[in-house]
């Protein structure tokens, strides 16, 4: 007789950042942004940085959540050619749930209050 183990592991969860909203940036022309995490660089996953205007950018980045009630703080910045790049400021929310269509407004450095972000993120198990 054959017997079949089933073996359940438990499912991990992420923090899923959507969407970037610009509704004030620092250049007129728009800024170039790129996303930090825990001092690395997580967004754009491939180039330097991505052009915002007023559209909303996807990001479908993932960040691994060890237990639900985990801070998670973010910085923006805006990349600069010649000069040293500059931190526009930080989001920091709470993921404590599973679900979907959270937002998170920018806290922004003093040097950048001008700017003005909306970070659109979930929290998703798999």
């Amino acid at each position: 007789m054959n017997q079949i183990s089933l073996f359940m592991t438990e499912k991990k969860r992420f923090v899923r950042l959507d969407s970037l909203v610009a509704y004030t940036q620092t250049e007129t022309d728009g800024d170039e942004i790129f996303i930090r995490y825990q001092g690395k660089k997580i967004a754009p996953e491939t180039g330097k940085f991505f052009k915002i205007n007023n559209e909303p950018v996807p990001l479908n980045v993932e960040i691994p959540v060890e237990e639900l009630g985990q801070w998670v703080e973010l910085e923006l910045w805006d990349y600069d050619h010649f000069t040293p790049n500059d931190k526009l400021g930080t989001f920091r929310f709470l993921a404590d749930e599973v679900a979907e269509n959270f937002t998170a407004e920018l806290v922004p450095d003093q040097d950048a209050a001008i700017a003005r972000y909306v970070l659109g993120w979930s929290v998703i198990e798999r």
